[in-house]
């Protein structure tokens, strides 16, 4: 991965969990920040912010986590559970730092994220039909 691309993530800190109720945005940027920079993941991590914001619009499916960064398409994602889901987001952020234009198709995002794409937006100028 190229250290200077400015890949984030960025997490909704109001959505409430729909199981507990409880917000837990803050908690998931601690334990991606955590996971990212472990033992096997800092080449990874050193590319990457984590970032908390108070509202992506995606309040009928809360969680959300969002994918992004210079020239790559950028992903929603949806209906998240901070404990059992933050391996699969781990995952997609080493997968989304290795792909040069951060496009991928739903069987290559990790399982417990493919159902819960809510969004991938095409990098401005990578249009499908493009010729670039």
């Amino acid at each position: 991965m190229d250290g200077a691309i400015d890949h984030r993530i960025i997490v909704c800190t109001l959505c409430r969990d729909v199981p507990t109720g409880i917000r837990s945005g803050e908690s998931l940027c601690a334990d991606l920040r955590s996971r990212l920079s472990a033992h096997d993941e800092p080449a990874v991590a050193h590319g990457f912010t984590i970032e908390g914001v108070e509202c992506m619009a995606g309040c009928a499916r809360p969680l959300t986590v969002a994918f992004q960064a210079p020239g790559k398409a950028t992903y929603l994602f949806g209906s998240v559970d901070a404990e059992a889901d933050v391996g699969d987001l781990v995952r997609f952020a080493r997968l989304y730092a290795s792909l040069a234009d951060g496009w991928c198709n739903s069987g290559q995002r990790p399982p417990r994220l493919a159902g819960k794409t809510l969004a991938r937006i095409p990098a401005p100028g990578k249009l499908a039909g493009d010729s670039q």
